[in-house]
């Protein structure tokens, strides 16, 4: 039974690697079915969404390692810790919006 959680695990993984790999596939040719430029289609700055998420993820941690140092219950350390990633990750991804919004405007 122990060995079902890797595996389901891998499974999962590989299963979404191939399904997102198909879609941008398909995606691909029905833009270049119809006419379309991939080109245009191309972002000009791609990895602000991930960098800016991992960076609140990290400020997250950070923070939630500096509000556990004060005296609050056990049970709600884990619950902080938690909060505080989503939280800042959240942060990340819409800052990262309004950046890209603003850098295509100009």
């Amino acid at each position: 039974m122990e060995i079902f959680v890797p595996i389901a695990f891998f499974a999962m993984l590989v299963l979404i690697v191939y399904f997102t790999a198909r879609y941008n596939h398909q995606t691909k040719m029905a833009i270049l079915e119809k006419g379309g430029n991939l080109d245009m289609t191309k972002k000009r700055f791609p990895f602000l969404e991930i960098g800016l998420t991992l960076l609140g993820v990290g400020l997250g941690l950070i923070i939630s390692l500096i509000l556990q140092s004060f005296n609050i219950a056990e049970g709600s350390k884990d619950m902080l810790t938690g909060a505080c990633i989503l939280i800042f990750g959240g942060a990340g991804l819409i800052s990262a919006f309004f950046i890209r919004r603003k850098l295509e405007k100009q």
